[in-house]
């Protein structure tokens, strides 16, 4: 059986998107609020929901630095691509206008083959007709001349 991820993957991008916006929110002065590594934040809390193995949040790096919706993953960053991505719905949608993209493609094939059904009987009726009336006018031609 083949599990989906992509739950997981868009949470990932969207722990990136906060964690993002958070070094921007300025200098941390305190020896208490010693920054943390943004891989193993994002790791630690994708492990937690989700329940996954560290190899499989490795693996979810992986994928999303293959689509590159992430720069690099030491350290590991988003990048525009990934946020362009993340805000148009992520791999969820994406799946999604697949799905119809494909259920649209199999309505088109479904009315091209009838139509192509319907134009090959319209054919024969009409090929039908005509080898009737060239019948028809070879005998009145026979009896003008004969």
């Amino acid at each position: 059986m083949e599990k989906n991820y992509n739950k997981e993957l868009d949470f990932v991008l969207e722990e990136l998107i906060t964690e993002y916006k958070k070094q921007f929110k300025g200098i941390k002065f305190y020896a208490d609020e010693t920054p943390k590594v943004v891989n193993e934040e994002v790791s630690k809390l994708t492990e937690e929901k989700f329940n996954l193995k560290d190899w499989e949040v490795n693996l979810l790096y992986h994928q999303l630095l293959i689509d590159q919706n992430i720069v690099s993953i030491e350290p590991l960053a988003i990048s525009l691509g990934g946020l362009l991505f993340k805000n148009n719905g992520g791999y969820t949608q994406r799946d999604i206008r697949l799905n119809s993209e494909k259920k649209r493609i199999k309505n088109l094939e479904e009315e091209m083959n009838r139509n192509s059904f319907l134009l090959m009987v319209f054919t024969a009726v009409l090929a039908i007709g005509t080898l009737i009336s060239a019948w028809d006018f070879g005998i009145e031609i026979w009896k003008f001349y004969f």
